[in-house]
């Protein structure tokens, strides 16, 4: 039988872990927008972290739904998802902006 309070806490953690890797992806924009090399890898290196964790989690219900066979899907469990999905977007679309960053930067230096 399906323990909601179970998938409660590891959507929980998804959410968390995901809204954190978000938040640091997004300040990793912010610093690359201003020049910082090193911050902007700091701040993506957290973000991975983040994600990593959110990731596991994730995989955990997954596992749980494979070995019992009952659909473990909650509206939560939905949420935490979609957060999951949104962290690993924004991550893709920072890593393009930063190169185009870079790429612009260095135009305007041979300019």
């Amino acid at each position: 039988m399906v323990n909601v309070e179970q998938i409660a806490g590891i959507a929980m953690t998804v959410i968390t872990y995901s809204g954190v890797a978000k938040s640091c992806y997004v300040e990793a924009m912010r610093k690359i927008k201003s020049g910082s090399k090193e911050e902007f890898e700091a701040e993506m290196k957290k973000g991975d972290e983040n994600f990593v964790l959110a990731h596991h989690a994730h995989l955990e219900i997954l596992n749980r739904e494979m070995t019992t066979a009952e659909p473990q899907i909650t509206m939560l469990l939905a949420h935490a998802e979609d957060q999951l999905m949104s962290a690993e977007t924004i991550k893709t679309i920072v890593i393009e902006m930063e190169s185009f960053i870079e790429e612009v930067r260095g135009k305007n230096k041979d300019e």
